[in-house]
């Protein structure tokens, strides 16, 4: 397995354990379909990134920012 390949996967495990504690905290307020699409949306933005080992964390923080305001 390449380093990239598994880095890739590694940050795609970490994302969907935060979907799942987002869908957790939000639940009655916002739909899992919504946290989905709205992380989905943020880990895009991150998409460039040349250092991904906080990008889980930085998905998960700024997706909580945008669900509290919503």
């Amino acid at each position: 397995m390449l380093a990239a390949e598994a880095r890739t996967r590694i940050e795609a495990h970490a994302i969907e354990h935060a979907v799942e504690r987002l869908t957790r905290r939000y639940a009655g307020r916002h739909s899992p379909e919504t946290v989905r699409q709205t992380v989905e949306q943020v880990t895009d933005r991150y998409a460039t990134a040349e250092i991904h080992a906080f990008v889980p964390v930085l998905v998960e923080r700024d997706t909580r920012r945008i669900l509290d305001a919503g």
